[in-house]
């Protein structure tokens, strides 16, 4: 036998499922290597959103501080921050820094959002009937705004240590039946309902807005982390059954006067909701309507911003809109104004990016190789871009008013930070998510 046929057979006897109890291995080695095209791209946009900031309020700026530059920057300041978190990000892989103990980050990243909601919605600065916000050092932030991505790292990492704990032959029930409601329980009930428990404290704050890009970014993360459709209906229905059992029970046995308190405060808390609500389906034929043009001055003026752009816009810096029409143009409605100025092309082109940035994200997602990284890459991406779609859509009055503003291009200091943050998750997960693939062992074990 020659030497090349000798290793000929060993590649055939090690290729083929020969029943030896062999282990196979294939180790491929890997560096971790930045995702540049994506970080060029936040970068572009970061510096694009500091232009827009800039024309759009120095005048604001100016009138308020004397200093046409003011916001901008403030805004530079907490765009070094949040970039400082990125680069944290880019060279601690999270699981690896906490010896992949999932449960462990998930039980961390999940009690640290569930404090800031109690304790804002607690001991939160009051202003305009809500708590939202917390004064330290004389800087102003929004704890709602760190919750968000807190929640992205508790759920990922809690479907990953299901994952692991399941590969292990763990929840395994006697019967189909059986498996079913453990599944639904342990997928679906346990880390949707601990979602739930903080989004109620968003809301009784109340902060609407939040609650629901929350519950979207909760919703996408369920998604991509492959719960089984059947825990889905299972879990869902269970769920509702359960809390309308549940609220009609508690309504039903609770006193006239107590009900009639709560009622109450419920309608106070959100009546600038109705109102929004109202604005958006006002028709300007119905005598009996009691909004005021007050009421609705701003959509107005905001709507009348994105007209007068025309194609190619008044220039950068000529918008009239600005000048206290639209009341801080530099936050909800900075869209309308930059439109104003650029005109339909200058919208379509920030759409364009914004675009260009999603796609390069779902290719983060696609390539993926484990649950962990997949749902935090999923929900980062969300966090952005809920965020973006319902700013954009609501300037185009597709759908009422909700406060939120436009990712990278508005101002905002605990915003800027957060979705900074959240993006260098999507990075993070990018240089670090697929080393499962790149690094595979294979092992492959076959009974004699």
């Amino acid at each position: 036998m020659t030497e090349l046929q000798s290793k000929a057979q060993i590649e055939q006897l090690i290729s083929t499922n020969a029943s030896h109890g062999e282990e196979r291995r294939f180790i491929k080695k890997h560096v971790n290597r930045t995702n540049l095209p994506l970080l060029i791209m936040l970068v572009v946009i970061v510096c694009l959103g500091l232009v827009i900031l800039y024309s759009v309020s120095s005048p604001i700026g100016y009138a308020e501080q004397q200093d046409s530059l003011f916001y901008v920057k403030k805004q530079i300041r907490f765009t070094a921050i949040g970039f400082g978190f990125i680069i944290a990000l880019h060279f601690i892989d999270i699981p690896r820094f906490f010896f992949k103990r999932y449960l462990l980050i998930c039980l961390l990243s999940g009690g640290m959002a569930l404090a800031l909601a109690a304790v804002t919605l607690i001991a939160g600065q009051q202003y305009n009937g809500a708590r939202r916000w917390f004064i330290i050092g004389g800087f102003q932030f929004q704890p709602s705004e760190f919750v968000k991505f807190l929640l992205v790292i508790s759920f990922a990492a809690y479907r990953q240590f299901i994952v692991n704990y399941r590969q292990t032959g763990k929840l395994k029930a006697k019967s189909k039946r059986g498996q079913l409601l453990m599944d639904t329980m342990f997928d679906f009930i346990i880390p949707i309902m601990g979602a739930v428990v903080v989004d109620l404290f968003i809301l009784m704050e109340p902060h609407g807005s939040c609650a629901l890009i929350i519950a979207a970014i909760v919703f996408i993360c369920a998604l991509a982390s492959g719960i089984n459709h059947r825990s889905w209906i299972l879990g869902m229905a269970i769920i509702l059954g359960v809390g309308i059992v549940f609220g009609a029970s508690a309504y039903a046995i609770m006193p006239d006067e107590q009900a009639a308190k709560i009622e109450e405060k419920v309608m106070g808390n959100f009546s600038h909701v109705f109102k929004r609500i109202a604005i958006f389906n006002q028709d300007e034929e119905d005598e009996e309507s009691t909004l005021t043009k007050d009421d609705t001055r701003q959509i107005d003026n905001a709507h009348y911003a994105l007209g007068s752009g025309g194609l190619w816009g008044v220039g950068m810096g000529e918008s009239r809109s600005k000048f206290n029409y639209i009341s801080e143009a530099q936050n909800d409605y900075i869209y309308s104004v930059f439109v104003e100025e650029t005109g339909f092309v200058g919208g379509m082109f920030l759409i364009i990016i914004y675009m260009v940035i999603l796609g390069m994200c779902m290719a983060v997602i696609w390539n993926t190789r484990n649950v962990y990284y997949r749902v935090v890459a999923a929900g980062s991406t969300a966090i952005v871009f809920v965020e973006a779609f319902m700013n954009i859509a609501v300037e185009l009055q597709i759908m009422p008013s909700t406060g939120v503003t436009l990712p990278f291009i508005s101002y905002g200091g605990s915003a800027q930070i957060a979705l900074l943050i959240a993006f260098g998750l999507i990075l993070a997960s990018s240089r670090f998510g697929s080393e499962t693939k790149e690094n595979e062992v294979e092992d492959m074990k076959v009974n004699a």
